[in-house]
């Protein structure tokens, strides 16, 4: 016959072997400590059920807040680009005005300067003619 490991031996030579629990313990109390663990196990999986439940909403919320931050930022984004879009076109409207003014201003410089052009004209020729009246050399023979 064969020995079996898990039986105890009569060897004597000075060091026991050690024996498995379950040959040395009675099996109610290694049932116990089996109920034991698996409650510890149900409590350590309900735990980390409720950190799942927490993580996860706490991920939901973090999401909303992000997703509100952006909306927010989006919304001051777009402010900001129609203040701008209404501070240019009211600029843009103002130096048009002002060009407007100076056009015309030019305008008008011209018409100015064409007026006294011509009654310079007219001067030179006034005076071209009292000339020719008055001359010793454009006498008529």
């Amino acid at each position: 016959m064969v020995k079996s490991s898990n039986k105890p031996t009569d060897n004597k030579s000075g060091a026991e072997e050690i024996q498995p629990k379950i040959m040395t313990k009675p099996l109610p109390v290694i049932l116990d400590e089996l109920e034991n663990y698996i409650q510890k196990v149900e409590e350590a999986l309900k735990l980390a059920q409720a950190a799942v439940r927490d993580s996860r909403a706490a991920a939901d919320q973090a999401r909303e807040s992000g997703e509100r931050a952006a909306d927010a930022a989006r919304k001051a984004a777009e402010a900001a680009v129609a203040k701008v879009r209404d501070e240019a076109a009211k600029r843009a409207d103002a130096l048009n005005d002002r060009i407007s003014e100076v056009s015309e201003s030019l305008d008008n410089l011209e018409d100015k300067v064409k007026q006294e052009v011509i009654a310079l004209d007219e001067s030179f020729l006034a005076l071209k003619d009292k000339h020719i009246e008055q001359s010793p050399f454009f006498k008529s023979k």
